[in-house]
């Protein structure tokens, strides 16, 4: 299947700046409008759903496709790469790929740990890039790795760990959590029991805990649509477990039944554990295919406090924009971070559509501020950048690639966090149109 369909009759995923593009450039002094500030030294790197043959049944399933912004001096240069793996080189669907767990598509995240640049997604193990974009090979720890690796691991700033968790579908333990020292060695692969597999797109990390999220999205092979549905009835929970601990030092914590592809932060206030989450009602009530049908469907800023004395959830909504794809500043997370960055999310519109806004959340009060990209304009995840390792929390700026549909072009926007609702410090004009994706990284020069 390629995309010589006629257009007409492509699903979303394929359509509008949503296609893919197949091309690999690398080019330097893109136009800049505003002024690149002198401190952002480093690279921008962006993970994304990119199918190679231009098809894909689904918008997870595409190939790896990473897009970097360098930025020096007040310049910018600009490179994409596909991530070539098995899945790239054989023109795999993700279906086929499931028995290799090196045959990634490696097409969610860009993590740096250890020395290491990551890509990363949920069914295999990681694949290692360069800061030139050009793959190195898989990461399984030598062989100690052979079990699904998530899109979500999370960097330690305290400590300097990579706490990881993979799900997997088809076999029993459905859960394992990794804790990767500082050095970059695999020191914890530890089995975790869960009654049935689910999808856990992300989880949180404290700390002196991680906490797994086994909500409802619940696999079977089983009905009219095999795969992932939505079942409520199966409730949901949060699973607290220390972060050298094992199996039977996890405590379940019920909540109501609902769906979470991204939480924004977690952090330890006494006994209680605080988790802010873009949280859902539901998530594919139709099977995988629904990845999104309007207002029930989209992410909504919630706080959950888990009462470590008594147990207990106290669950709050702050907020009724919807809104997903949330950061924090990297140096804080795991630890009490007031400023939450969140892409806008369109609920008017019956598929996953980005916004042309991007809000800030002052995470103790719940207050929000918008930044306002124009018409025609979509955002992308907001990520925080400090003015120097160590600079204030909000002393700093978020980067995000954007694409403008007004005149078919994508611009990686920089915005002052102390001025978000003003004028972005500057525009770099990208010289080819970027896909919508997923996540990225900052990884300072």
């Amino acid at each position: 299947m390629t995309v010589e369909r006629q257009s007409e009759e492509l699903p979303w995923h394929l359509k509008g700046n949503w296609a893919p593009v197949q091309d690999e450039l690398s080019v330097d002094d893109l136009p800049v409008e505003g002024e690149i500030p002198r401190e952002l030294n480093g690279l921008y790197v962006r993970n994304g759903m990119n199918p190679r043959s231009g098809w894909s049944e689904h918008w997870f399933f595409g190939n790896g496709m990473v897009h970097g912004v360098e930025l020096r001096d007040g310049k910018a240069s600009y490179r994409n790469r596909f991530v070539r793996t098995p899945y790239y080189e054989n023109d795999m669907q993700m279906m086929e790929a499931i028995g290799d767990p090196k045959a990634s598509p490696a097409n969610t995240h860009v993590v740096p740990h250890a020395g290491r640049i990551l890509a990363v997604e949920e069914a295999h193990v990681p694949w290692e890039i360069d800061r030139d974009l050009n793959t190195v090979g898989p990461v399984d720890w030598d062989g100690r790795l052979t079990t699904p690796f998530t899109a979500h691991p999370r960097v330690c700033p305290a400590t300097g760990e990579l706490l990881a968790f993979g799900y997997t579908m088809l076999s029993e333990p459905y859960l394992r959590y990794y804790r990767v020292d500082a050095k970059g060695e695999l020191v914890q692969n530890e089995p975790i029991e869960l009654p049935r597999p689910v999808m856990m797109h992300d989880w949180n990390v404290t700390r002196n805990h991680v906490i797994f999220m086994d909500l409802p999205l619940v696999f079977s092979l089983e009905g009219p649509n095999p795969g992932f549905a939505w079942r409520p009835e199966h409730g949901a929970r949060l699973g607290v477990m220390p972060r050298n601990g094992t199996n039977a030092d996890v405590r379940w914590h019920e909540v109501n039944p609902c769906f979470v592809f991204h939480p924004v932060n977690a952090h330890e206030e006494g006994d209680d554990i605080v988790l802010h989450v873009c949280r859902q009602p539901h998530a594919m009530k139709g099977g995988m295919q629904d990845i999104g049908d309007g207002e029930d469907d989209s992410g909504l800023l919630w706080r959950w406090t888990i009462d470590g004395k008594t147990g207990g959830v106290k669950e709050e909504q702050l907020d009724d924009r919807p809104g997903d794809f949330p950061r924090v500043d990297d140096r804080l997370v795991g630890l009490k971070a007031r400023h939450g960055y969140v892409m806008g999310l369109d609920n008017e519109v019956p598929t996953l559509t980005f916004d042309h806004r991007l809000y800030e959340y002052d995470l103790e009060t719940g207050t929000r501020r918008t930044h306002d990209l124009g018409a025609g304009w979509f955002g992308g995840e907001p990520c925080f950048t400090p003015r120097a390792p160590d600079a204030a929390e909000d002393d700093g700026w978020v980067v995000s690639i954007v694409y403008d549909s007004n005149e078919n072009a994508s611009y990686l926007v920089i915005l002052n966090a102390r001025d978000f609702e003003g004028e972005p410090a500057a525009k770099v004009k990208l010289p080819r149109r970027v896909p919508f994706g997923a996540h990225g990284s900052w990884l300072p020069a």
